[in-house]
């Protein structure tokens, strides 16, 4: 769980600070000049000139390659990593359409690389219900074994009753304890959508999930073998 706020987080922060850009030329590209070897930032800088050619958000291109320069990534190893994270940043923007913001095609290229298909980007919902939270989540469950159209059931129920990202960010967390009570993947998932379905999701939360009903008044309860019926006129 703690891994998958820290992705939302880092995607949700990258759209925040590429969402103003609009000239394409940024801080990112500045403190890579200052930061890359020469020669790494004149490749980066290619790349990116490419990808903006074909109006692609340049500013996580940096940030991918400061990031690889930061864990002391070999310069070949950085440029060959922003050439396949411009690529999919294109996929990405094919897939969930020309009107995505910068932070739903980051949250696209990422959910890419973790094994969501371009074709499960494109059949998330409408576009204008997509949200990044929502591609993060997607990208969890399939990581966690959760078959595609069961992906999709799970989420559209969640998008249609607009599920929050606090709420969104719960599904992959439910899912992972109810297989850790021993359903599978997608017998998990499918418990999930049938509580989703049933109102069991609130747009503020999931919290609610499994909650139990309030208590029996004394002398409601069911008989069991642990409780003995009383015995006529006693």
């Amino acid at each position: 769980m703690r891994g998958l706020i820290r992705v939302a987080v880092a995607v949700l922060m990258s759209g925040a600070l590429a969402g103003g850009v609009r000239g394409q030329d940024t801080g990112g590209r500045e403190r890579a000049r200052a930061t890359l070897p020469p020669d790494l930032f004149a490749q980066v800088e290619a790349v990116a000139g490419e990808a903006a050619g074909r109006g692609l958000p340049v500013e996580p291109l940096y940030d991918k390659a400061l990031e690889g320069a930061a864990k002391r990534v070999p310069p070949d190893r950085i440029a060959a990593a922003v050439t396949l994270y411009a690529g999919r940043l294109g996929t990405a923007r094919q897939a969930l359409g020309p009107t995505a913001s910068i932070a739903l095609m980051v949250a696209g290229a990422d959910a890419l690389r973790r094994g969501v298909s371009e074709d499960g980007l494109s059949r998330l919902g409408s576009p204008g219900d997509r949200t990044p939270m929502a591609v993060v989540v997607m990208a969890d469950l399939v990581e966690a074994g959760v078959p595609l159209e069961r992906v999709l059931e799970v989420l559209r129920y969640a998008m249609d009753r607009r599920a929050g990202d606090e709420a969104l960010l719960e599904i992959p967390a439910r899912l992972r304890a109810l297989m850790r009570d021993g359903h599978t993947p997608a017998a998990a998932a499918d418990r999930l959508r049938r509580l989703i379905r049933d109102g069991r999701i609130r747009p503020g939360g999931i919290q609610r999930f499994d909650r139990p009903g309030p208590p029996a008044h004394p002398g409601t309860e069911p008989l069991t073998q642990d409780r003995p019926r009383p015995k006529p006129g006693g």
